[in-house]
């Protein structure tokens, strides 16, 4: 169904694990490959080297001008850089330019110059032109940001697109002439980049048949947004201002401006941080200091909102109304052979989460993965089992992972049996009809009068089926439907789904946002031997694979 290929000489130690234990194959009816994901970052922090990004195309498209999306970009052009410094040839400086790569996740484009971080910006200002943002945290912008620096020059914007929460984070406190000049086409901006708010779960509007919803945003790539849960707010509502252990949230003290005491007294400054850090006063927020020559002689402490940090659209959500910090899954789709691919932000599981949104995302792709057109899903997991379950700050850990893999393996169970009972729905229709008609022709040349049939005569028999026909809908009734009866074989027609089999049987699981705790001992071996020990229990028959800068995944 696809391969895994690595720029490194050698694979990663989890890689090389994951070889040795994983017994899934790729099915005969493999389809052939469509899009590549090359993994940038696959790390959650703390190194900031390696955080979420990824590239990805369509193999139809080659390299060829805005052929590529980046999704998230943490790291980007140096991450590129780096990936060709390890799979460009040694020698280089001497070979003839242009010169196409043979080898690394990039082998098949022309280079023009030897110097890897050259070539690195010309993929990122020629093949890359749009950036879908799951959300807005530094560890998925960073390097996105930063980059900016190098688009003055450049022949055309950078698209940056994302939900509209997204877009408005980027313009409130990125692109807002204070933590970042504001290089947007929006409020004066200088229009080096330009915003696109995607329609969560696809616009009605966009697309026919399958591809109903995908808007296309590189050449040969469509994409398909859908909102999903990045757990609370350290500081969400029900936790602040309590000083229970067992919350394990401390207590927290507003912003203090400590320049405004410069024109107060001695003893009035003494009063001032007394009452501001006294968790007293903290318990009181509309307390205010009594009167202090100058200007800024008040200290009212601010009475904290949930939604003190969303905008004025967002206070109606139910999503933001439950404290949920929204993040996005990306659909990814090949225009011409309609494969996808599944891209998770971050993520918490919907056992946790005060608005669960997977199911959704797995209804949306069982059908695919049923159609076998949805080939690779990837989605973070933070941290091993380890993690406390009341401490895993939206993010997944291996244990659920499988308890969202178990619920999309029933979601595909469904998705299966209602397209084998559509194809023998249609099937059947199909046959009483062509035999309808077969009766009708004989009837009309072979009967005793030679009489002529009249169009009415035709179409009356017609919408009568002839005898021994039996309609769909008489001889399988809804109520007495059962599953044993989806495992009639269809004269070897149609494939038939057992409910025996592993569900997802062929599927690529590829891990990312791995966290290292620095303790020398590797997360990604720790979490895979995790994933294929609950694996083994589940039988899902997904294959599991940890991503690693530089890897090339080809679905």
């Amino acid at each position: 169904m696809g391969r895994v290929e690595n720029g490194d000489a050698e694979p990663p130690a989890a890689e090389m694990q994951q070889d040795d234990a994983t017994t899934t194959s790729a099915p005969a009816h493999a389809h052939a490959p469509a899009l590549q994901v090359i993994i940038l970052g696959s790390g959650g922090g703390p190194l900031e080297s390696n955080t979420t990004a990824f590239l990805v195309r369509a193999l139809a498209t080659g390299w060829q001008r805005s052929s590529m999306v980046a999704v998230d970009a943490g790291v980007h052009l140096a991450a590129i850089s780096n990936i060709l410094q390890q799979t460009q040839p040694q020698n280089m400086a001497q070979l003839k330019m242009p010169h196409i790569l043979e080898s690394g996740p990039f082998a098949g484009i022309e280079v023009h110059t030897a110097s890897p971080a050259a070539n690195a910006a010309h993929i990122a200002r020629s093949l890359v032109d749009t950036y879908l943002i799951t959300h807005p945290h530094l560890d998925h912008i960073a390097g996105f940001v930063v980059n900016t620096a190098g688009l003055p020059g450049g022949p055309r914007p950078k698209r940056l697109a994302g939900l509209p929460a997204t877009i408005e984070a980027f313009k409130n406190h990125i692109f807002n002439n204070v933590i970042w000049p504001n290089l947007s086409d929006e409020n004066d901006g200088a229009g080096l980049v330009t915003y696109t708010r995607l329609v969560d779960g696809g616009s009605p509007a966009v697309g026919e048949g399958d591809a109903r919803g995908y808007l296309e945003i590189a050449e040969g790539i469509a994409v398909k947004a859908c909102s999903i849960s990045h757990g609370r707010p350290i500081e969400s509502p029900p936790h602040r201002n309590s000083q229970s252990s067992t919350s394990g949230t401390p207590v927290r003290y507003s912003s203090f401006d400590a320049s405004s005491m410069a024109a107060a007294p001695v003893h009035v400054q003494q009063q001032q941080l007394h009452h501001h850090f006294s968790p007293r006063s903290f318990h009181h927020p509309t307390a205010t200091l009594p009167p202090t020559p100058g200007p800024r002689a008040s200290f009212p402490i601010q009475q904290h909102s949930q939604h003190s940090q969303l905008p004025p659209a967002s206070y109606n959500d139910p999503a933001h109304t439950a404290s949920v910090y929204d993040s996005t899954a990306y659909f990814l789709r090949d225009v011409a052979t309609g494969s996808e691919v599944l891209i998770f932000g971050d993520v918490e599981p919907d056992a946790l989460s005060s608005c669960p949104r997977n199911l959704g995302i797995w209804q949306e792709a069982a059908p695919k993965i049923a159609r076998r057109s949805l080939r690779a899903l990837l989605i973070e997991c933070s941290y091993d089992d380890g993690q406390a379950s009341d401490r895993m700050f939206g993010h997944l850990k291996p244990s659920f992972i499988i308890d969202e893999l178990r619920t999309l393996a029933g979601e595909v169970d469904v998705a299966r049996a209602s397209i084998e009972l559509d194809a023998r729905t249609a099937k059947k229709r199909k046959r009483g009809n062509s035999e309808a008609v077969s009766g009708l022709s004989r009837r009309r040349t072979g009967g005793s009068t030679g009489d002529p049939v009249s169009p009415k005569t035709v179409r009356s028999r017609l919408d009568e089926p002839p005898p021994g026909i039996e309609t769909p809908h008489l001889a399988t009734p809804t109520a007495e439907l059962s599953l044993r009866d989806l495992d009639t074989p269809l004269d070897g027609e149609l494939p038939t789904f057992a409910f025996d089999t592993r569900p997802l049987e062929g599927l690529k699981v590829v891990i990312v946002h791995v966290k290292d705790k620095l303790d020398g001992v590797d997360p990604g071996a720790k979490i895979l031997g995790e994933l294929l020990a609950h694996e083994e229990e589940a039988r899902l028959g997904v294959e599991f694979i940890v991503s690693a800068p530089g890897q090339s995944i080809i679905v």
